[in-house]
């Protein structure tokens, strides 16, 4: 079977990574699966995109002028999508001519809901937030008015509101998606619901496929020795934080985290804490509060990240909204414990009390709460790193990760229409 997986990006972000691990699995499962994509980070020579020179330079210029509309009207890049600029998806496609074309994360320029319309193959897309059913935001802040108001009068635009930009892109997916035969596929039980009360999705199709991991690379590693590597103390209760921008994205909850060492700073907890932090541009050592602080800043390679979660005691994931985020999965294959609010799709990943814990609230002090119930009954933390590793092998294995998306392809070329291969729009065609 032909796969053609498509992504603005191979490695550049967390949905990049896990369209990218799909990619790979696929192609141990036995699919001729290629990878297409704006911008190209990876060698890897079954990624199609734009790798160097002045390609590279115009994929990564794409997404500024994507994003001017919603910048007039005052939304910072990555946190609002227009998706109107016409591209070369389709010649690509065309030439590859796959038996099934499966989107992912297609912003910062990518492709278009035109161009969405004319990819006349089984179609399938993976959700890897809230962008696919809103008017624009990758994820709304608790609004909801994709589903209550059609996305008008949205509170991420100050300015230009009687354009109505969010209401009238909410109406151009529902338009697209009543012409084209596609499955959403969505990696949480949070975000399969979104799609069930958007206004452009609501009644489609949605399959549930949690994202796959290499558990046979992602596992734990000896505690002491990868300490040793990033310098950590072994005599202290290491806490790590991580994320893409993880201090300057509000969503993933750096304030929150900030105040809940404030609180355990003024408690019994003070002396026996030390954060690690990754994913910011900040290397170093400091203190938050009193509390020690080992910045690694950003981590490139596999390798490095499972060290990191191999020397922690418990991850920290405090986001505010979010889908499947690779980093829990990560620590879990890693026998890394969270602790996490219970949002999203934070509870397909953790078993609370088990794996790890969720808060019982969205605020700091729940935050220190949960913290200090994991660090007061003895034994625990072995435990829930064991509890981890196992529910990694159950739920988040690429083995199984491949098969279920082969089984959804099957199934989408099986009800497929499309008269035959010639289908794909020729070359010359407009976009």
């Amino acid at each position: 079977m032909k796969v053609a997986v498509v992504c603005s990006f191979d490695l550049d972000g967390g949905a990049a990574r896990a369209a990218y691990r799909l990619h790979q699995a696929l192609r141990e499962h036995g699919a001729d699966s290629r990878m297409f994509v704006q911008v190209r980070t990876s060698a890897d020579p079954t990624v199609e995109g734009r790798s160097g020179g002045v390609r590279k330079l115009v994929g990564r210029i794409r997404p500024l002028i994507d994003h001017a509309p919603s910048k007039w009207m005052g939304t910072r890049l990555g946190q609002f999508s227009v998706n109107w600029l016409p591209g070369d998806l389709l010649p690509r496609l065309a030439a590859f001519n796959p038996d099934v074309v499966h989107l992912h994360w297609i912003n910062a320029g990518f492709v278009s809901l035109t161009q969405i319309e004319r990819i006349h193959r089984p179609l399938l897309w993976t959700a890897h937030d809230m962008w696919p059913f809103t008017g624009g935001c990758h994820y709304d802040k608790g609004c909801e008015r994709y589903a209550t108001a059609g996305c008008s009068a949205c509170p991420m635009h100050t300015r230009g509101a009687s354009l109505n930009l969010a209401g009238r892109r909410l109406k151009a997916k529902e338009a697209m998606l009543d012409t084209t035969r596609l499955t959403f596929i969505s990696p949480s039980r949070w975000l399969a619901g979104v799609a069930q009360r958007s206004a452009a999705s609501a009644g489609r199709e949605v399959l549930v496929i949690p994202n796959g991991l290499d558990l046979a690379r992602f596992k734990p590693i000896d505690k002491a020795a990868a300490r040793a590597l990033f310098g950590l103390p072994a005599d202290k209760t290491v806490l790590l934080f991580g994320a893409v921008k993880s201090d300057s994205d509000p969503r993933k909850g750096f304030a929150q985290l900030d105040e809940m060492l404030r609180h355990a700073a003024a408690s019994p907890l003070a002396d026996s804490l030390v954060l690690c932090v990754y994913g910011t541009g900040t290397k170093g050592t400091g203190t938050l509060h009193g509390v020690p602080v080992k910045y690694v800043g950003h981590l490139h390679d596999d390798e490095s990240l499972i060290a990191l979660y191999s020397a922690a005691d418990i991850f920290l994931a405090p986001s505010l909204q979010d889908n499947l985020p690779n980093t829990v999965v990560e620590a879990s294959a890693c026998g890394l414990p969270t602790i996490a609010f219970n949002i999203g799709g934070m509870p397909d990943l953790i078993d609370d009390g088990v794996t790890g814990m969720l808060a019982k609230e969205v605020n700091a002090q729940a935050l220190l709460a949960a913290l200090q119930e994991a660090l007061r009954q003895p034994g625990w933390l072995a435990q829930a790193s064991t509890a981890a590793r196992r529910l990694a092998e159950q739920r988040f294995c690429s083995r199984q990760f491949a098969a279920n998306h082969m089984e959804a392809y099957e199934n989408a070329i099986r009800r497929s229409r499309s008269p035959s291969a010639s289908a794909l729009l020729p070359t010359t065609q407009p976009e």
